[in-house]
């Protein structure tokens, strides 16, 4: 009788490793647009400091400073939260990628178990075969013998 088949598990595990690996992806994708939009932010910033100095340099009202002055900050707040964003999501990605290592180690246990097993299974098979082909040669050779 043929033991418990390990094609399901591997089958399984299979999938939880294309699973990880559409995680790690999707993480992925999410650190690339939060980058991207960090660098938008950057460069507005970097332009609102162009600005004011062409304010100050060619002359301007008090208002205006100070009204470069509160949007710099704002944008300054907004860089900062991004920056935050940003390495939480490489956590995240670090997170997905050690997920899918464990899920690709997995995946690879029960394939080694699964050819053990049907190594283990053929040896099985061949010694049953010899077996028998003993018991036909026996057989064959008591028949022989009684003609």
């Amino acid at each position: 009788m043929k033991p418990f088949t390990l094609h399901a598990v591997s089958k399984f595990r299979n999938q939880l490793e294309t699973r990880a690996l559409q995680e790690l992806a999707r993480a992925m994708e999410q650190e690339r647009q939060l980058r991207e939009v960090l660098e938008t932010t950057s460069r507005k910033l970097e332009e609102l400091y162009a600005g004011l100095q062409r304010d100050k340099e060619h002359g301007t009202t008090v208002d205006r400073l100070i009204m470069f002055d509160q949007r710099i900050d704002l944008v300054q707040e907004e860089l900062h939260k991004r920056k935050k964003a940003l390495e939480k999501q490489r956590g995240q990605v670090a997170k997905k990628r050690q997920h899918l290592l464990q899920a690709s180690k997995n995946r690879k246990i029960i394939e080694k178990l699964e050819e053990q097993q049907n190594a283990a299974y053929k040896k099985h098979l061949d010694k049953l075969e010899a077996g028998m082909l003993d018991e036909i040669a026996v057989l064959s050779h008591e028949h022989k013998k009684s003609d």
